[in-house]
């Protein structure tokens, strides 16, 4: 790998951490307006509503909920720390994993120009 190409690699991945960061530590300070440029406007955000039962419902979360959640404020019952893990990344899509104490989320992004979006996330509620 060339230095060029290095450094062209260690920009992409700081905007998807960028990204993926904004999106957690957002909704954790209760911050609207920055949850509201990470996020794709058409985002899909969904968890399994029972697993023990097998029913194949899901429960979906659209981005202006997320926004309208931030809105609340920060969310001062949870730890502010949080591990943010670039599974698979190309110049134009990545897969993420957040790991927070409230939440295990898996994270599609999606590069629109020199912007990285959260355009899915796939969630569980950790045990407290």
């Amino acid at each position: 790998m060339t230095e060029r190409e290095a450094s062209h690699e260690e920009a992409r991945r700081e905007g998807i951490r960028a990204a993926a960061a904004d999106y957690m530590q957002s909704w954790l300070d209760g911050d609207p307006d920055r949850m509201r440029r990470c996020l794709h406007p058409d985002l899909a955000k969904r968890r399994v509503r029972d697993t023990a039962s097998g029913d194949l419902a899901l429960w979906e979360v659209p981005a202006g909920d997320l926004i309208d959640d931030a809105m609340g404020g920060p969310k001062l019952q949870y730890a502010g720390d949080f591990e943010i893990t670039i599974l698979d990344a190309d110049d134009e899509v990545a897969s993420v994993r957040i790991l927070s104490q409230p939440f295990n989320e898996y994270l599609h992004l999606a590069r629109f120009g020199d912007r990285w979006l959260v355009v899915n996330a796939l969630y569980r509620r950790r045990a407290n």
